[in-house]
């Protein structure tokens, strides 16, 4: 199954897929945010240009629960589930974009560059947290008492 990952950012949104097998996730341009309806349509158009048949968006999660972002995150996420007819899922995404800053100064690629590419990485690192805990949670689901014999 394909999936698509958004790091909504007030300007931006980072996106990511992973191929069918849900092994490699790859990051995409960046989209630009005007709000969560635009983003919403813009998502439904992704799906179907790319054979996509879910959603996973990283929601920033604070101590207090309130911040401007995670309001951010959910009118995107009520507006997706409103408009699309796939899952949409949630992840915390706390730490991804440090962690892809992070990456990508490791890798050497300049700071100009990095602004342009840090928040598609984000929203594969999104992606990847993502595809990890579904395929923990399918292989717990797999009853070892059969063990395929």
């Amino acid at each position: 199954m394909r999936w698509l990952a958004l790091d909504v950012g007030a300007r931006r949104v980072g996106a990511a897929v992973c191929d069918r097998d849900e092994r490699v996730a790859t990051p995409l341009p960046a989209l630009p945010f005007a709000g969560a309806e635009p983003l919403a349509a813009a998502v439904a158009r992704l799906l179907t240009e790319r054979e996509l048949a879910g959603v996973v968006v990283g929601v920033p999660q604070t101590r207090a629960g309130a911040s401007r972002g995670e309001a951010r995150v959910a009118a995107v996420v009520a507006a997706l589930r409103a408009r699309l007819a796939v899952p949409v899922e949630t992840v915390d995404e706390r730490g991804t974009t440090a962690a892809a800053e992070a990456a990508l100064r490791e890798a050497g690629v300049p700071p100009g560059r990095r602004r342009e590419l840090v928040d598609g990485v984000a929203a594969q690192l999104i992606l990847e947290t993502f595809l990890e805990r579904r395929k923990l949670r399918r292989s717990a689901d797999v009853d070892p008492s059969t063990d395929g014999c």
